[in-house]
């Protein structure tokens, strides 16, 4: 059976939700992001499916063994730089999230792989409570440079803000959805890390 393992951590649990005065096309978002990633590594979830326009960007980390994962300052700095240039403004703090998890739908990243719905992501939170949780649509988008050059992903999924205690229907979801990682902000231990499948999941990054 798919299992998942902890591939990377980092200490503290930033997030930072930024709010668009006028909803933008998403290659716009796309183009800003770009540009912030020559200097700081995106990992973003824009709310919302498709092409749909993008008014609100949700900042997370992305810890990997790789490349490392900036400090809470650095990502502190990063969204000032950004909101100075932009005119996009900050959101309010946490709220009673204990968690939050992005979920691709795709399972892998071959981009013709099989797509979930976000029904089956809350079909399996609904399975284990009916409180405690939500599931919003968005598009999950990082964008980090490597060699010089950017390197843009982007994937339809869905943001899980949930209680610790239902963090292990959030990893049912995962399976289900053939996720090969995913990343947690626990807000409550003030950690990130990163679930990766094993023992097929290849190389974490």
């Amino acid at each position: 059976m798919t299992h998942y393992i902890e591939v990377a951590s980092a200490e503290g649990a930033w997030t930072q939700t930024l709010h668009l005065p006028t909803a933008l096309p998403v290659q716009r978002v796309r183009h800003v992001l770009t540009g912030l990633a020559r200097t700081w590594p995106v990992a973003a979830f824009l709310p919302g499916t498709a092409d749909e326009p993008v008014n609100e960007v949700v900042l997370y980390r992305d810890p990997s063994r790789t490349y490392g994962t900036p400090d809470t300052s650095a990502c502190d700095a990063a969204v000032h730089r950004l909101v100075a240039t932009t005119g996009w403004t900050r959101g309010a703090g946490r709220g009673d999230d204990a968690a939050i998890v992005g979920l691709g739908l795709r399972e892998g990243y071959d981009a013709g792989a099989r797509e979930h719905s976000p029904g089956e992501v809350t079909g399996h939170l609904l399975s284990t409570s009916a409180t405690g949780w939500r599931c919003r649509v968005a598009r999950l988008v990082s964008a980090r440079l490597v060699d010089h050059s950017v390197r843009w992903y982007a994937e339809n999924g869905v943001v899980v803000r949930a209680e610790s205690r239902l963090l292990p229907a959030v990893g049912a979801a995962a399976r289900n959805c053939a996720q090969h990682r995913y990343v947690v902000t626990n807000l409550v231990e003030q950690r990130t890390y990163v679930f990766q499948r094993s023992p097929d999941g290849g190389s974490p990054t």
